[in-house]
C-alpha cells in the first residue's frame, strides 16, 4: 500500500450485531443477555473511513509510552469464566513463521492458563481471563516487553451493586487492584494492590492461586487495557523481536481483524471488536496475492473472519 489505510472500527456483543467505534474519542456502551459494559479503541496515527478522518491521535494518553493501539474495557459478567483472544475461521498452519511450536510451548511455561491450537482447521488462542491474567493475541511483540503475546496492560476490579448503573467510563491510568476477587487470599490482596503486571503474573503463574479467585459475578465491575507497541497502524507494519519489522501488507486476507472475548466451554461471546481495512475511496482493502483467504487458493472459498 503506497499510503495509510483508513480503518473502519466496529464493536458489539457479536459479529452480528456491531456499531461503529470513535476511535480515539469516545468509548462504545455494549449489552447483551451475558455481559454489559463499556469498549474504547485508541490507535495512534489513525485514519477513519472516507469522510470521517476522526482523531488521528488518543484523546486519553496510552497507559504507556510507545504503545501503538489500545482496546480498553470496562463491565460486568453475567458468566464466571471467560476469555480474551483471537479466533480464525481458517487454516493458518502453513503461514505460521518457523519456531511457533517451540515458542508456544515457552509461552505455555509462562503462561498456564494459555489455551491454543493454532495448527487446527479453525485455529485458537485464548486465555481464560477469569486468572485475571494476560490476553491471548498472537503475534510476536518485542522480547523486552512481554513474552510474544500481547498483555493486559493493567487490570483492576472494584464492587459495584449489581443493579446500579454503570459508571462512565474513560479509558483513563488506573491502578491494579484485584482485591474484590482476592476476597479469600488476604495476604494476596495486599501484595497484588497496585502491583506491576509482572507480579500479577508471577503470582498467577501458580492454578492454586488462580483456582483461590472468587468468580465474577454480578457485583464485580472489571476494568482492562489490552494495548501493546508492536504494531504501526501508519505503515502496517508489526515489529518483531530483534528490532526488526516487516508490512503486514502481503499477509493481509481482506477479512476484517476480530478480537473475541468468549467464554471457553461453548465459544459463546460476551464482546467483540473488529479492524477493516479501507483505501482512499472507502473500499475495503483487497487480499494481498497468497495470503490466506486470498482468491485464487485452493480450499479457501468459505468466507472468514481471520485474526492476526
Amino acid at each position: 500500500m503506497s499510503a495509510a489505510p483508513r480503518i473502519l472500527c466496529k464493536a458489539g456483543p457479536s459479529l452480528s450485531s456491531l456499531q461503529p467505534v470513535a476511535v480515539n474519542e469516545s468509548a462504545l456502551p455494549i449489552s447483551s443477555d451475558v455481559w454489559e459494559g463499556s469498549v474504547s479503541v485508541r490507535l495512534k496515527d489513525y485514519r477513519g473511513p472516507k469522510g470521517h478522518d476522526g482523531r488521528k491521535q488518543p484523546k486519553e494518553p496510552f497507559e504507556k509510552q510507545g504503545d501503538t493501539w489500545s482496546i480498553a474495557f470496562e463491565g460486568r459478567w453475567k458468566q464466571d469464566t471467560d476469555l480474551f483472544g483471537n479466533v480464525w475461521q481458517k487454516p493458518i498452519r502453513d503461514y505460521l513463521p518457523y519456531g511457533t511450536s517451540a515458542a508456544l510451548r515457552f509461552v505455555r511455561y509462562v503462561d498456564p492458563s494459555l489455551s491454543c491450537d493454532l495448527y487446527a482447521d479453525k485455529p485458537w488462542a485464548l486465555q481464560q481471563k477469569r486468572g485475571v491474567r494476560e490476553a491471548g493475541l498472537l503475534i510476536l511483540a518485542r522480547p523486552a516487553q512481554s513474552p510474544l503475546f500481547a498483555t493486559l496492560q493493567s487490570l483492576s476490579a472494584q464492587k459495584v451493586p449489581a443493579d446500579a448503573p454503570l459508571p462512565a467510563f474513560t479509558p483513563s491510568s488506573f491502578p491494579e487492584d484485584l482485591t474484590p476477587l482476592l476476597a479469600g487470599d488476604p495476604a494476596a490482596a495486599s501484595a497484588l494492590h497496585g502491583a506491576a503486571p509482572a507480579q500479577r503474573r508471577a503470582h498467577f503463574a501458580d492454578e492454586a492461586h488462580r483456582r483461590a479467585l472468587a468468580p465474577l459475578a454480578r457485583d464485580v465491575l472489571l476494568r482492562g487495557d489490552f494495548s501493546h507497541g508492536f504494531l504501526d497502524f501508519a505503515t502496517l507494519a508489526l515489529a518483531l523481536p530483534g528490532g526488526l519489522s516487516f508490512s503486514l501488507a502481503k499477509y493481509w486476507n481482506g477479512e476484517p481483524v476480530v478480537f473475541s472475548c468468549q467464554r471457553r466451554r461453548d465459544g459463546e461471546t460476551f464482546f467483540v471488536v473488529t479492524f477493516e481495512l479501507l483505501d482512499d475511496e472507502g473500499d475495503a482493502v483487497e487480499a494481498a496475492a497468497g495470503a490466506a483467504g486470498a482468491p485464487g487458493r485452493e480450499g479457501e472459498d468459505e468466507p472468514s473472519s481471520d485474526v492476526d
